[in-house]
């Protein structure tokens, strides 16, 4: 046991200091295009909803989302048409929004794995809606339907 306690206490612990390279382009997204999501409620739950392209096949979705709920979790789609149309065709469903945070719950993006869909996206009549159980709390159009509020190629 002494001995156990002698190696124990004598071994010195190494402080390493990260390492702050990555492979050229690792971890750089730079191609994007943002939307505004607006409230839809008296709740004042609003955001930005952003679409990466991250290679041809892989389009990377993130939502923030201010004034949530900390304890709720709100469910996040793109549906067809517009958001005044009042569609109920769900497009692709995205991850749930934590209300902790008002941002995805699982990872810090959704993963769309379809190619094309960013290179398509100017062209989708589409809108994406956040949902508080069936209450639509914030929402915005995106492809044909609206210009991103922020882009970069």
């Amino acid at each position: 046991m002494m001995l156990a306690a002698f190696f124990l206490t004598a071994c010195e612990q190494t402080n390493y200091d990260p390492n702050m390279s990555v492979a050229p382009g690792g971890g750089t997204v730079s191609t994007y295009k943002a939307y505004t999501l607006a409230s839809a409620d008296s709740k004042n739950i609003y955001g930005r909803v952003v679409f990466y392209k991250y290679s041809t096949a892989v389009t990377l979705v993130q939502i923030g989302l201010y004034n949530t709920a900390s304890s709720a979790t709100y469910t996040a789609s793109v549906f067809q048409g517009t958001l005044a149309g009042n569609l109920a065709t769900v497009l692709k469903p995205l991850d749930t929004v934590s209300g902790a945070t008002g941002a995805f719950a699982t990872n810090k993006y959704f993963t769309i794995s379809e190619a094309g869909f960013y290179d398509k996206l100017t062209t989708y009549n589409a809108n994406v809606k956040v949902l508080a159980g069936t209450t639509v709390v914030a929402g915005g159009n995106i492809g044909a339907n609206a210009a991103p509020v922020e882009q970069s190629n």
